[in-house]
């Protein structure tokens, strides 16, 4: 189970609203610390919620966003004092970290799987595709039982295969050097990786490394995907291969391996919008965010242009995290444009149940902000 789903067992300690905040009291040590207006809301919330995702959700209900950062950061504390018991957040937090992971390179040819065949209706994504097709590219496809601590996809290795968790656990991590890496992402059960290599011939962004002993499925890339990928035949997959595409040349999504943004991705919708079209106006309320797959959009702020973003641009996603859900800017099309759209509830949904993911977001729309103030000085 992620830690984002995981009831959160709390240790002894009492809460007394102080000014902008309050003081939370370890019962035991007496040990006090003071806490922020928003960690002390959030830490209330989750002695009811039990959960991270329950937090998340019960916020959104209220209207209310999330501060991930500030969130991390209290829960992060949380573990240092020892007032959360769960050995599962301790070792989250630990391997949040940069460090050296121990792993072993996994021998998946020692280890197939043979009994009931897996179905597209099981799987993420293929669900979405033609059966025929579903069916066609998992014809190659193998089940492998791989012990914890195994290295599945090693960083800028040129692999082609697609890769779906069908039980357990395993991390995504960056790497830092020959032996630092530190962890990105969580992928459990159903989690699909590889695709930057399988459909856009792209070097491995990130390791994966099981967490847990785990059951994957292994879909051998074929020479004919190729051309099928890019074939009206297969549009599903052709939107995908846009989608990835559009990442790829992302200055906001750049740095964040694009394994660890398939649930946002999957998300979202694909929507056209003609030239010259306002997609929304400075100063209203907004409740989606964007990633541009094809075409360009003109940023405007107080009638006057800023800026103009191109394919794999992110906008929108200011007003979901920083700006109390009002839109910072005016952006309308300059030429007909291919657009996934990302609506708050799933935006938020997905961030709550991945919160180093939730994190570095979050990170990156404050940093874009803060540009965008110091261009408008």
């Amino acid at each position: 189970m992620k830690i984002e789903s995981e009831k959160v067992q709390l240790q002894g300690f009492q809460m007394s609203p102080q000014g902008d905040g309050g003081t939370l009291t370890i019962s035991e040590t007496r040990k006090s610390f003071r806490l922020s207006s928003l960690q002390y809301s959030y830490l209330d919330v989750l002695r009811n919620s039990g959960s991270i995702e329950g937090l998340v959700k019960f916020f959104l209900g209220q209207g209310w966003l999330v501060s991930f950062r500030e969130l991390y950061s209290l829960l992060q504390f949380l573990v240092v004092e020892g007032l959360i018991a769960n050995p599962t957040f301790r070792e989250y937090f630990n391997k949040a970290e940069a460090q050296e992971i121990k792993y072993q390179n996994s021998a998946f040819d020692k280890k197939v799987l043979h009994g009931t065949k897996v179905l597209p209706r099981d799987l993420p994504f293929f669900r979405s595709l033609e059966p025929q097709l579903a069916n066609y590219l998992l014809q190659k496809a193998e089940r492998f039982q791989i012990p914890a601590q195994m290295r599945l996809t090693q960083s800028g290795m040129l692999d082609r295969d697609l890769y779906i968790i069908l039980q357990g656990q395993a991390a995504i991590y960056r790497v830092l050097d020959a032996k630092r890496r530190q962890m990105v992402s969580v992928l459990g059960s159903g989690s699909i990786f590889g695709e930057r290599g399988f459909l856009l011939n792209q070097p491995r962004s990130a390791d994966v490394i099981t967490t847990l002993p785990s059951e994957v499925l292994r879909i051998q890339h074929l020479p004919e995907f190729d051309q099928l990928i890019k074939s009206e035949k297969a549009q599903s997959l052709q939107h995908r291969f846009w989608v990835l595409q559009a990442l790829q040349s992302s200055p906001f999504f750049k740095g964040l391996p694009t394994d660890s943004l398939d649930s946002l991705i999957f998300t979202g919708k694909l929507c056209q919008a003609p030239a010259h079209q306002m997609l929304f106006q400075e100063g209203q309320p907004g409740n989606t965010c964007y990633i541009l797959i094809q075409g360009n959009v003109v940023i405007s702020q107080r009638g006057r242009n800023i800026n103009v973003l191109g394919q794999g641009s992110a906008f929108g996603e200011i007003s979901l995290l920083m700006s109390g859900g009002q839109r910072t800017a005016t952006v309308t099309t300059q030429q007909n444009s291919v657009l996934l759209e990302i609506h708050q509830n799933d935006f938020y949904r997905v961030l709550s149940q991945n919160l180093l993911l939730a994190k570095e977001i979050e990170t990156l729309a404050a940093e874009r902000l803060a540009n965008d103030a110091k261009r408008n000085r």
